[in-house]
């Protein structure tokens, strides 16, 4: 198998070429070096340079791993066959190649242990170890297509380790005995590359970063069935977190915490995920764009404690509990598509949920304004595709220019009727009701109420063929006016209260 060093790790074994300096042909009498002399060292480089790369050798291996690794030289490519091997420990540049090689250590061992920069290892099976692969202060390593699983600490760790890839792995069923936690790890590591690979079922995390961890690219990865899908921890700013798969684990798919600032998170997938679909905590200045965050139990979007000033575009957030919660401030919250959860937005903060006209502001799926009228007020006549007037979150919280679109009522009411609309006390009145619902409904009620008073007497209706039906009784009313209102909640949780109609009740004789 061959594998492509990233090229710009720009280590003599990644390039395959190295280069010498530059060479004038002037003559330097200072220096008494002529054209000829030149041109001899040249020579002489040359075949340095020929006699390095012919040096490097294919060994097959079928036993005693780690003697092969002490007997090999800088460079040489390791053939190791089928086959289940000790605990190994690599200190020098060398390419590793499993197949159907299998590398297990006891629980308090490392099973592979790189402490040489300009490794690579691939095509292994590795378990029960303490660690499964572990690069130790080490850069230009490449770790490629292995089976980690079963590991007491991470699967794959990164300590104090810049510049590598990780990518294809399958680092899963790690740290189940609740020492170590993670999938993949990385520790006070920068500037590398953990693309397309797999993490599932570990005790904690998918892939945890803490701390110190910057400017790491984070792509391709499908993260499910963990604690947390990708946790970030500490001081952990400029990474590029996307097309992750971060769904269905029993916490959040994403989760960054305490001062991972100026990440950019963009075209991940954050599906049915326990609790949230991304948390942040004390962490800031962030770009959030472009993913698709539904179906989480609890919260799409959940930010918290002094993660300010974070910008939240392009996402799809739908179908959790509460779509968009803020604890914090001075967050930019535009073009997002905000559909059918049960609360849409809370904001306990001050943030900006809509940029300048015309950039405008998000679509909410129960915003059902009109678009008569355009311009920053509102004020033109004519059409712009902006509501003209603002969608509320809250009494201090709104978006100015609601996006227009494919709005659908959660529940409707299509038809409803009151008999009789005048009643004597004692007497009962029938309700039919015909509803519309994106979700089974759960509970119908209806009561009655005065202005600026409190709720009288209760009726429940029920299913009866297309409609819900059921009587509220007078007995407990006074002679007056009334207005009858419906409570309804569908099985998401989702609350309509709306007025039926009015009636009057007299006096029973």
């Amino acid at each position: 198998m061959s594998l492509k060093m990233k090229p710009s790790l720009t280590h003599p074994s990644a390039t395959g070429k190295c280069h010498a300096p530059a060479l004038s042909n002037a003559y330097h009498p200072s220096r008494g070096i002529g054209r000829s002399t030149i041109w001899a060292v040249s020579l002489i480089y040359s075949f340095m340079l020929i006699a390095s790369l012919a040096s490097a050798a294919s060994i097959t291996v079928s036993s005693d791993l780690q003697a092969a690794i002490n007997a090999a030289q800088p460079g040489d490519t390791l053939l190791v066959a089928p086959g289940t091997y000790e605990k190994i420990s690599i200190g020098k540049s060398l390419n590793l190649i499993g197949n159907g090689a299998v590398i297990q250590a006891g629980e308090r061992d490392a099973c592979v242990n790189i402490e040489a920069s300009d490794v690579s290892i691939s095509g292994f099976l590795v378990r029960n170890g303490f660690y499964g692969i572990k690069l130790n202060n080490v850069r230009g390593c490449t770790v490629a297509n292995n089976t980690v699983i079963r590991c007491t600490q991470p699967g794959i760790a990164l300590l104090f380790s810049d510049g590598n890839i990780i990518q294809g792995n399958n680092a899963s069923f790690n740290g189940l005995g609740g020492e170590g936690w993670y999938g993949i790890y990385l520790s006070n590591s920068n500037d590398n590359l953990i693309l397309d690979n797999v993490a599932y079922g570990n005790g904690a995390y998918g892939i945890n970063l803490f701390p110190s961890c910057s400017n790491n690219t984070i792509r391709g990865n499908v993260l499910q069935g963990n604690m947390y899908g990708l946790y970030m921890f500490t001081d952990c700013s400029n990474n590029i977190i996307e097309y992750n798969d971060l769904s269905r684990n029993t916490n959040s798919g994403l989760d960054l915490r305490f001062d991972c600032t100026d990440n950019l998170i963009r075209n991940n997938s954050m599906i049915e995920n326990v609790v949230a679909g991304l948390t942040l905590l004390d962490s800031g200045y962030n770009s959030i764009s472009g993913n698709l965050i539904e179906a989480n139990g609890r919260y799409g979007l959940q930010i918290q404690s002094n993660s300010n000033g974070n910008t939240i575009i392009d996402n799809t957030i739908s179908d959790s509990q509460t779509g968009i919660f803020l604890d914090s401030s001075q967050n930019l919250i535009y073009r997002n598509k905000i559909s059918y959860n049960v609360i849409q937005a809370e904001d306990r903060g001050e943030n900006s949920w809509n940029a300048s006209y015309p950039l405008g502001g998000n679509l909410w799926s129960d915003y059902h304004g009109s678009d008569d009228y355009q311009g920053p007020e509102q004020n033109v006549l004519g059409a712009d595709g902006f509501g003209d007037l603002p969608y509320e979150i809250d009494s201090s919280s709104l978006d100015r220019y609601p996006i227009m679109g494919d709005q659908v009522r959660q529940i409707s009411i299509i038809d409803k009727a009151l008999n009789p609309t005048q009643a004597r006390v004692g007497d009962d009145i029938k309700v039919t009701v015909r509803m519309e619902a994106l979700y089974d409904l759960n509970q119908l009620t209806v009561r009655a109420y005065q202005s600026g008073e409190e709720a009288k007497g209760y009726g429940r209706l029920v299913a009866s063929g297309d409609a819900y039906q059921g009587s509220f009784s007078t007995a407990l009313l006074d002679p007056g006016e009334y207005d009858l209102v419906l409570r309804v909640n569908d099985v998401r949780g989702f609350e309509l209260e709306e007025t039926l109609g009015s009636f009057s009740v007299t006096p029973r004789s």
